[in-house]
């Protein structure tokens, strides 16, 4: 069925209204081990189906320490990397509790707190959507997520608030990583993606909790 002009721009933003593809590449920072020693999962093979079906690109990095996390980070927020405006976090998450920021922990345990990457990538995101594929991170309080997106100037900020099963968080991630290729990066488009995403997966994205926060 073809679209007409004003929902394509709505959807697509101006150049996929003249039918000209913008496709957004991800770029994939992922702990080294999910679960155990010698353990093989990765959410590559997903990145390499996304690849595949949406004709667009991705890079995949594993991270073992924190030296390995803000290298890989710079190298993805230094120019020439614009074509890649998808930053994907794959990592074990906590929640904010006792006062205490979230975090992702890294394949040696180590803890890096939203607030230690938000002062990594301070100023740093603009037109970027930075993607949690990670249990918890989004549970934090909105007021806290809002400073986050604000200070790095990214586009929004989207994850889970629950603790998540790692089967049923790739197959949203696949998902939403495909329909997000179908969005222009403004805030209505990002917005009607998070509702597209509800209506196409309903169960998935409420039992895990997802949660998506634009720029004000």
């Amino acid at each position: 069925m073809r679209q007409s002009t004003e929902v394509r721009k709505e959807r697509y933003g101006t150049d996929m209204a003249r039918g000209v593809a913008a496709k957004k590449g991800v770029f994939c920072l992922e702990t080294d081990q999910w679960f155990r020693q010698k353990d093989r999962s990765s959410v590559e093979p997903l990145l390499r189906l996304v690849e595949r079906y949406c004709k667009t690109r991705y890079e995949h990095r594993d991270v073992a320490t924190e030296g390995e996390f803000k290298f890989f980070l710079d190298k993805y927020l230094a120019p020439g990397y614009d074509n890649f405006p998808i930053l994907y976090l794959g990592f074990h998450g906590w929640y904010a509790e006792h006062g205490e920021d979230a975090f992702v922990e890294i394949g040696d345990s180590t803890r890096v707190s939203l607030e230690r990457l938000e002062e990594w990538m301070t100023g740093r995101c603009r037109g970027r959507v930075i993607y949690f594929g990670a249990c918890g991170v989004m549970a934090t309080h909105g007021n806290r997520l809002n400073k986050f997106v604000r200070n790095t100037d990214a586009v929004a900020v989207a994850g889970y608030r629950e603790e998540v099963d790692w089967l049923e968080c790739a197959a949203l991630d696949m998902l939403a990583l495909g329909q997000l290729q179908e969005r222009a990066f403004t805030k209505s488009s990002i917005s009607a993606f998070d509702r597209e995403l509800k209506k196409t997966a309903p169960g998935l994205y409420r039992r895990l909790g997802f949660k998506l926060v634009t720029k004000s």
